[in-house]
């Protein structure tokens, strides 16, 4: 199950496997996921935005004992802020772990277990490619989502 408005990225979800995509644009996420697996929840929601509200929207949308998986980066606010009760007042047991990140070898090492057991191919995010003298505009593109980016690839 996916989350996005974008019909290019709808599409990209159901590439690596979506079978449901709710559009949050349309509907409320919150309430369409909870119909969807008949009030139970997710066993794992990936927040990969960094923003508050979906944060909150993946604590709400996981079922006890579920793992809310962060790799958004949170760079503005002081704090993230948790839904209590939706978070079973800190006893549903419900893991929040993160992993933007890890490391440099310990996040390559996992990267490329990934890669070489095909597991993923990646090659379907990368929308835009750019060479490594137009670095800035990459960032750019990537930063504002320009030109319906996904990923960019940057070439030496």
């Amino acid at each position: 199950m996916g989350v996005e408005s974008v019909p290019d990225r709808q599409k990209l979800a159901r590439t690596y496997g979506a079978g449901e995509i709710v559009d949050f644009t349309s509907e409320d996420v919150v309430e369409r996921v909870l119909d969807l697996t008949r009030g139970e929840g997710v066993d794992t929601a990936i927040e990969a935005l960094g923003a508050n509200a979906t944060f909150q929207t993946a604590v709400k949308i996981t079922k006890p004992g579920g793992t809310v998986s962060n790799i958004g980066y949170f760079g503005e606010g002081e704090f993230v802020r948790i839904p209590r009760v939706e978070w079973g007042v800190g006893m549903a047991d419900k893991t929040i772990a993160t992993g933007l990140c890890p490391g440099g070898r310990l996040r390559m090492e996992r990267l490329l277990r990934v890669l070489e057991a095909q597991l993923v191919d990646p090659s379907h995010m990368t929308t835009h490619e750019f060479r490594f003298d137009d670095m800035e505009r990459a960032f750019e593109v990537s930063d504002k989502k320009l030109d319906n980016v996904v990923k960019v690839m940057i070439t030496f």
